[in-house]
């Protein structure tokens, strides 16, 4: 009864885009971040200090996991991205860590995010499986509170 009230129920992360909560995960892969390293030469001679500062931060994409549900929104977004000649919708998305009792407990914000795949895994209608959707989101910025 409870799945029906909330579609959330059991899932361990929930996903806001643009502040409006739409579908809950199982499973977040990526949202690596990188800062590459910058060596600086300090001083004439060749027994100079070699100072290390930091070069550009680059960002992986972000591959949320979920047993395919109701709606299509996410899909919906990847097709005006597919479909779109320059002009595309970046947007920010939310994942809340959720704890047992389903509160937030740590929340990753990834900004100008869109999503760049769509996969949906091997259906086998004699597999007691359950059918799994993928979505992956590129972005550029990422923020964390507890």
């Amino acid at each position: 009864m409870a799945r029906e009230e909330d579609p959330f129920v059991g899932y361990d992360f929930r996903l806001e885009i643009d502040g409006v909560e739409v579908a809950g995960f199982k499973e977040v892969n990526g949202a690596e971040t990188k800062t590459a390293v910058i060596e600086y030469a300090e001083g004439d001679g060749p027994n100079g200090t070699i100072r290390k500062l930091p070069g550009r931060t680059n960002y992986t994409n972000v591959v949320l996991k979920r047993g395919i549900s109701d709606g299509i929104d996410l899909w919906e977004w990847y097709k005006e991205v597919i479909d779109a000649e320059r002009e595309y919708e970046r947007k920010e998305i939310a994942l809340h860590l959720l704890d047992d009792s389903g509160e937030p407990q740590k929340t990753y914000t990834f900004s100008e995010a869109w999503p760049c795949r769509y996969k949906i895994d091997a259906v086998d209608a004699m597999a007691d499986k359950l059918a799994i959707e993928e979505i992956e989101f590129a972005f550029e910025a990422l923020e964390i509170e507890d």
